[in-house]
C-alpha cells in the first residue's frame, strides 16, 4: 500500500502547467512512471524508519565507543536521548499549533485557506516518519544504556562523583591511543599529543619508548603471519593505566592544586549501604 503522502497526492502535470506554466521535461506519461516507482520509494522510506543512520552507526560511532570510560558512554547516551526528546517536544507542539491552524483555515473556507489547510495536513503526514525515527533512536540508546550499566557493574544510582573518578584513567588511555595511532602512521608523536600526555603526568619520551616497543612487538607478530586482534591494543592501553594511574598528581603538585575533585560542587546520590547498613 502506498503512502498517502506520496507524489500521487500531488497535482497532475496539466494542473501544474495551468497554474505555474508548462514544465520543460515532465509530461503526464513521465509522471505516471514516477508515481509507479514511488510505491517502492515509500516502502523503502518505511524500511529506514525515518532515521538518517543505522543502529550500528549509532552505537559504534555516535556513542564514541573508542572512549574507554563507561561513564562517558553513558553520558553520550543521555545526551543523544535528550537531543531526540527535545526534538520530539518541538515537533509535538508544532503539530498541535498546525492542527489548530488547519481547523481555522478550513473554517474560513476560501480557496487560499483550504490550500493552506491541505498543505498543513501534508506536513503532518511528513512529520510522522521523523517522529517514529526519533522514538526508535531513543529506544536504541535506552537499551544501550541499560546494557552498559549491567556489563560494567555500574551502580544503579551513579552520580558525578562516580564519573569523575573514571576521568583520569580515560585520559591516560586516550592519550596513549592517540599517540599510538600517530606513531603507527608517522613514526613519532606531535606536540599536541605530547602535551596531552604531560597533562596527566606522563613524560613524552617515556611514552614514545613504551609505544615503540609495543609497535615492534605487534609488527613481529604480524611478520610471522599472525593477526593481533584489537583486544591486544585494549590490553596495552589498560596496562598504561595501571602504570601511570597516579602520575597526574605530580602535575597537580606542580600547579599547586591539592584536590582534583571538589565534591561540594558535584551532584552526589545517596547510595544504599551493603549488608543492610
Amino acid at each position: 500500500m502506498t503512502n498517502k503522502n506520496s507524489i500521487q497526492q500531488h497535482k497532475t502535470v496539466e494542473e501544474i502547467n495551468e497554474n505555474l506554466g508548462e514544465l520543460a521535461t515532465i509530461t503526464n506519461k513521465k509522471l505516471a512512471i514516477i508515481q509507479e516507482r514511488m510505491v517502492e520509494i515509500d516502502r523503502g522510506t518505511l524500511a529506514v524508519g525515518g532515521r538518517s543512520q543505522t543502529q550500528t552507526t549509532s552505537q559504534l560511532m555516535t556513542l564514541t565507543m573508542m572512549s574507554d570510560s563507561p561513564y562517558r558512554r553513558l553520558r553520550q547516551c543521555l545526551a543523544e536521548i535528550d537531543k531526540k526528546r527535545n526534538a520530539l517536544d518541538e515537533i509535538y507542539y508544532k503539530m498541535k499549533i498546525l492542527k489548530v491552524k488547519i481547523k481555522t483555515w478550513y473554517k474560513k473556507g476560501d480557496e487560499i485557506s483550504v490550500l493552506k489547510a491541505q498543505q498543513g495536513e501534508s506536513q503532518l503526514l511528513n512529520s510522522k516518519s521523523s517522529i517514529e525515527g526519533a522514538f526508535k533512536d531513543i529506544a536504541v540508546y535506552q537499551a544501550s544504556y541499560n546494557e552498559m550499566v549491567k556489563s560494567h557493574n555500574i551502580p544503579e544510582k551513579w552520580d558525578e562523583m562516580d564519573s569523575e573518578k573514571e576521568e583520569v584513567d580515560h585520559h591516560i588511555r586516550q592519550a596513549f591511543r592517540q599517540s599510538h595511532r600517530q606513531m603507527v602512521s608517522t613514526g613519532t608523536i606531535d606536540v599536541g599529543n605530547m602535551e596531552y600526555l604531560e597533562q596527566f603526568g606522563v613524560h613524552p619520551q617515556t611514552a614514545i619508548k613504551i609505544i615503540r616497543d609495543y609497535i615492534n612487538t605487534e609488527d613481529k607478530e604480524i611478520s610471522e603471519g599472525k593477526a593481533p586482534t584489537v583486544n591486544r591494543l585494549y590490553n596495552f592501553l589498560d596496562s598504561m593505566v595501571n602504570m601511570f594511574h597516579g602520575s597526574h598528581e605530580l602535575v597537580l603538585e606542580r600547579i599547586g592544586i591539592k584536590n582534583l575533585i571538589k565534591p561540594e560542587f558535584l551532584y552526589i546520590e545517596e547510595k544504599e549501604q551493603k549488608n543492610g547498613k
